[in-house]
């Protein structure tokens, strides 16, 4: 999805572009800040000595701490599938607005329940049942936050107002980890307020949404779609800063009464149709495609980086606690700005299998670096806390590797999950591949302790290299380049063999491009869509043959 739609910007009124309906999408894309606050926080907190303290684990095996530090960290990921689960019917009962600031609160309280609970193993369930809940209220969030955007956002600038919940995401991730740096500096390692500060925290992004929200409209599609209709005129005028009369509002609103028509008369005998859409040859082919790019996207090693950061720079040799977690904070900042730079200047200009191919030579060259120095210098065994020279660079090795990723397995997987299928099963689709990946991230993320103890530190780093090397091979051969691509030309696409299919998306944007057939020896030109989608049926007959 470009960040800005030249041909329609054109075509905007001046009011619709206002700095009002980018502060609407600025405040939705705090759904984004709820899910990365999740996810890097509690690498810190699990580190800190009164955490341990407090819940006993100290008084543990070695064991039974790998295991409880397993269930905490990837106990979040069992509520956000929940969450992307039961969001849909709690959203079209309730309507976007309430939906998410129910979801946004029930995070916020989750953070309340973990930062006051009392000590010892009932200390410790509580605890992890507030990161459950924390997940359930993320989760939701998450796909609400993103659909009320693109719900709302003019077309011409939807884009780039989507982005925002990506760079929102990464902002949450880099508070996260300052907060946890910002914590161990200036609170005692002898008060509970150390660690209860940063969950505590956590709250606050969700308490900003829910505020947020008071001023947002509710998204005149769901109006329409509950025959609210003047409810939903008053809604986007609002939104447009124009009359109703008006003709770029009249036209938009008539599409929206067209689209919520359709998809009631879709919604007649809907789960049979859907289920025997799905498994069609050409659907089926996605599907697998989609979800095998979400087992890539796991085993990139990404996210297990960011929930175990801090243990994995302690293994690397930075075992001072204050650097530690200034490294950490440094990490999720490159995070944070390598995810603008790429979906500000970059997917649209470079497209997304060279960015993606560029990303995962990144990764498997750092993976392999941390994989081999882990292996040989063994730095767990020395009692410096600094690291050699070969750490520091081992390090780096871990900026370089979240540059990589941000370009890459980050943001690829979210892409091709929207772009890929038709829009009638798209919803459907994007729901099964995302609980998908919030399975997989749970079971990976519940086994790396263990792995780290069962295959050393240097094994899951060594796992994540070779995967992501046959994910690369995979992706050459089979994952399509969707940049300017039509759904008519992913449909023709999906019908050649599975491992044609990236060639071949390749050959059509060539040739659409050039304004040649194969079968021309001469340019063409196209004097209009008709001729270009016959060009294009052109191409994939002679891709095929």
């Amino acid at each position: 999805m470009a960040l800005v739609n030249k041909d329609l910007l054109a075509k905007t009124p001046k009011e619709v572009l206002s700095f009002k309906i980018v502060w609407y999408c600025f405040i939705l894309s705090f759904s984004g800040g709820l899910h990365g606050f999740n996810t890097s926080n509690v690498s810190g907190v699990l580190a800190m000595v009164p955490f341990k303290t407090y819940f006993g684990f100290n008084t543990k095996s070695k064991a039974e701490v790998t295991n409880l530090n397993g269930w905490i960290t990837s106990s979040l990921l069992l509520g956000s599938c929940v969450g992307a689960l039961m969001c849909a019917p709690v959203t079209d009962r309730l309507g976007r607005k309430m939906s998410l600031a129910i979801f946004s609160l029930i995070f916020s309280l989750s953070a309340i329940l973990m930062s006051a609970n009392p000590r010892g193993s009932s200390g410790v369930a509580i605890f992890i049942a507030g990161r459950v809940i924390s997940g359930l209220g993320s989760g939701a969030a998450s796909v609400i936050g993103t659909g009320y955007i693109a719900e709302i956002a003019p077309k011409s600038i939807r884009g780039g107002l989507a982005a925002m919940y990506n760079a929102n995401t990464m902002l949450g991730v880099a508070l996260g980890y300052w907060i946890n740096f910002g914590s161990i500096e200036h609170i005692p390692r002898t008060k509970n307020a150390q660690w209860q500060v940063p969950m505590g925290v956590q709250a606050l992004p969700g308490i900003l949404l829910v505020a947020g929200l008071l001023l947002i409209p509710e998204s005149p599609r769901w109006l329409v779609a509950r025959n609210r209709i003047e409810e939903a005129q008053l809604s986007l005028t609002r939104l447009r800063s124009l009359p109703i009369d008006h003709e770029f509002v009249r036209d938009e609103f008539n599409e929206i009464q067209d689209t919520a028509t359709a998809e009631a008369e879709l919604n007649a005998g809907r789960s049979w149709a859907i289920t025997r859409e799905i498994w069609t040859p050409t659907i089926r082919k996605r599907l697998i495609l989609v979800m095998a790019i979400q087992v890539f996207f796991q085993f990139s090693g990404g996210n297990i980086i960011t929930y175990y950061n801090t243990s994995i720079l302690t293994s690397i040799g930075l075992k001072s606690q204050q650097a530690n977690y200034l490294f950490s904070g440094i990490y999720g900042l490159v995070k944070f700005l390598t995810v603008c730079l790429y979906s500000g200047f970059l997917i649209d200009r470079f497209g997304r299998r060279p960015m993606l191919f560029t990303g995962s030579a990144m990764l498997i060259g750092c993976l392999t670096y941390l994989a081999a120095y882990l292996a040989l210098a063994n730095p767990a065994a020395h009692a410096s806390n600094s690291p050699a020279a070969s750490g520091w660079v081992a390090v780096v090795a871990i900026y370089i590797f979240a540059i990589g990723y941000a370009f890459s397995w980050a943001t690829i997987p979210w892409i091709i999950n929207a772009e890929v299928f038709p829009t009638k099963i798209r919803a459907t689709c994007m729901s099964i591949c995302i609980t998908w990946q919030y399975l997989i991230n749970f079971a990976l993320t519940r086994a790396q302790p263990n792995m780290v103890v069962t295959i050393h530190p240097w094994g899951p780093f060594a796992l994540f290299a070779c995967v992501t090397a046959v994910a690369t091979v995979y992706c050459y051969f089979c994952l399509p380049e969707t940049k300017g691509l039509s759904m008519e030309h992913m449909d023709q696409l999906f019908d050649v063999p599975w491992y044609r299919v990236g060639i071949a998306s390749l050959q059509i944007i060539k040739d659409n491009q050039n304004g040649v057939a194969p079968s021309q020896r001469g340019p063409l030109k196209f004097a209009d869509e008709e001729s270009l989608e016959k060009n294009s049926k052109c191409v994939y007959d002679e891709v095929k043959k």
